[in-house]
């Protein structure tokens, strides 16, 4: 088959995690289906990973990785050429969630792409009041300005976001939610609330899966491999370790808006993505369980196989009681 007649994915941040497991995905969905692929993994010029470019070789399913500077028209318009979708996985603060993903859209709308796929994945923020988290507030404002730059389109484009709600991963962190050393689930608000999460793993597996779909895609997407509260994930914890975790509350939600408004006056960080106070504040987005919607959309694409939190916890426990090298 002639490189032309290959459906061609763009992914923004190939090297990325949550990008290099995407063109994973996306190439072994396309080698399943035995349908010809091509992948162009875009990365920055300027970055450490611009020497990986590689050439177009034979082949029915291939990664290409393309160096591009994202503030030039003409880079992203020659990526974006005859692609079926595009997907980003960039992550920072307003320069690139607005302007960065915005040029890239354009570049998409102007090359006629079917979908685009912004980097949102988190919990539901549409459902937040804004000012709850600054990250989110940005990434409205990129929804904003994609709203205008899709009603000035000549030609149509699907703008899908996924919400997969926290990584699944983060829970073997030790900062959210479980306490592997002091055996212990600590929580804000109610033990009650329900959290979604996913593995980093299952969130590519949809993106591809969507990027891919040659179906109309809505808007929005909503997954979660497992979705627990506070005392759920203190009864998994228990289960799957053998240890006995505790249960406690941390501070009233109100508490925790007044040490985020405390810690954002002193530290501000504003060029950091995650300064401490806007972690807090997906913590407090979390415990407000306004973000985990009722209606998922899992089974979409029935071939896939959803991870729960079991062997993460269980690997994280074991790790913790292992002594650090000397």
């Amino acid at each position: 088959m002639s490189q032309t007649e290959k459906k061609i994915i763009v992914v923004a941040g190939a090297k990325g995690r949550l990008g290099t497991l995407l063109c994973d995905a996306l190439l072994s969905r396309a080698r399943a289906a035995g349908e010809p692929l091509l992948v162009r993994g875009l990365v920055r010029k300027s970055g450490a990973h611009a020497a990986t470019a590689t050439a177009v070789a034979p082949g029915d399913q291939q990664l290409v990785i393309e160096p591009v500077d994202y503030e030039t028209d003409a880079d992203l318009n020659r990526v974006c050429a005859g692609a079926y979708a595009v997907v980003s996985t960039l992550q920072g603060v307003e320069d690139v969630l607005v302007g960065v993903q915005s040029r890239l859209l354009r570049a998409a709308v102007k090359n006629g792409v079917r979908r685009f796929i912004p980097s949102d994945f988190s919990i539901d923020f549409t459902t937040m009041p804004r000012g709850t988290n600054r990250n989110f507030d940005t990434r409205l404002a990129f929804h904003d300005a994609a709203t205008e730059i899709i009603r000035q389109a000549t030609s149509p484009i699907e703008l899908t976001t996924i919400f997969q709600g926290a990584f699944t991963e983060l829970l073997s962190s030790g900062r959210i939610l479980l306490d592997f050393k002091k055996r212990r689930v600590a929580y804000f608000g109610s033990p009650s609330v329900r959290m979604d999460f996913t593995t980093w793993a299952d969130t590519a597996e949809y993106t591809a899966a969507v990027a891919l779909d040659p179906n109309p895609t809505p808007s929005k997407l909503c997954i979660a491999g497992t979705r627990r509260t506070p005392k759920e994930v203190q009864e998994l914890a228990t289960r799957v370790t053998g240890a006995e975790f505790d249960l406690k509350r941390v501070t009233s939600v109100g508490g925790l808006r007044t040490l985020i408004s405390i810690l954002r006056f002193f530290k501000p960080d504003k060029r950091n993505p995650m300064p401490m106070w806007v972690g807090m504040q997906y913590a407090l987005a979390m415990a407000l369980g306004t973000g985990s919607p009722d209606r998922l959309d899992n089974g979409r694409y029935p071939d896939i196989r959803w991870t729960g939190a079991d062997d993460v916890i269980r690997r994280a426990f074991e790790a913790a009681q292992t002594p650090a090298a000397t």
